[in-house]
């Protein structure tokens, strides 16, 4: 029988780290949006150990997925989410449920929420140049897909770099999968519909025109499309 989501969180740690600094239940299982597919996305820091593993269990009823990382290196990897504008492991450890708390976990915890609060690094004009340049040339493959495979995965990766660049050129931090449109959709609702609706033209009527559309909106603030001039 599956166990309640933070009970089961807790009898994991119990059991397998009762000796760590910090551990918190983050994803949909501690925000009580889970359902039958969902894990327990588990973070753990401990006294010592390697710099970082991953380790995947089941137990209760549940698939668990448990990301370690030492004292001595869980800065190292928060600089790494920091850099990137994508700091997974703060938003779990700031955002989750604490199952385990002790002083020297509470500074982490603390320091992950300073994070979070600062926001990511600003783009410079290179990196805004970089997303206009790639954002351009997939409309470009957009516009004369060889196939069906080549036209979906276009149509991916625009979307996923379009709000990828929506929320790092206003300061806010990214994401991978659905988080990454889950954070576009925080930002701006109404840029979160009307993607949505972009992408159900393109999925059910083949038309590409509405995305296409929105994405040189969204560029237009920042010099519009590039291609001749660019330079990396």
């Amino acid at each position: 029988m599956r166990m309640e989501p933070v009970e089961a969180a807790e009898r994991i740690i119990q059991h397998d780290y009762p000796d760590c600094l910090l551990a918190v239940l983050g994803g949909s299982a501690s925000r009580g949006e889970y359902n039958e597919q969902s894990d327990l996305d588990i973070m753990v820091i401990e006294r010592e150990g390697h710099d970082f593993s991953r380790k995947t269990l089941e137990a209760h009823g549940w698939i668990a997925e448990i990301f370690i990382l030492s004292l001595s290196s869980y800065r190292e990897y928060f600089d790494e989410g920091v850099i990137a504008a994508n700091p997974s492991f703060q938003r779990m450890i700031a955002e989750g449920t604490v199952l385990r708390l002790m002083p020297e976990g509470e500074e982490v915890r603390a320091e992950a929420e300073s994070d979070l609060d600062y926001g990511p690094l600003s783009l410079t004009i290179t990196d805004i140049n970089d997303y206009r340049y790639v954002l351009t040339e997939y409309m470009l493959d957009l516009k004369s897909p060889r196939s069906d495979g080549e036209k979906w995965f276009t149509v991916h990766k625009i979307a996923a770099i379009l709000c990828d660049f929506v929320l790092r050129v206003n300061r806010e931090w990214t994401g991978e999968g659905k988080t990454l449109f889950r954070l576009f959709n925080r930002f701006d609702t109404i840029l979160g519909e009307r993607l949505e609706t972009a992408l159900a033209a393109m999925y059910r009527q083949d038309d590409p025109s509405v995305l296409m559309a929105f994405t040189e909106e969204m560029l237009r603030p920042y010099g519009g499309k590039l291609l001749i001039g660019y330079e990396e």
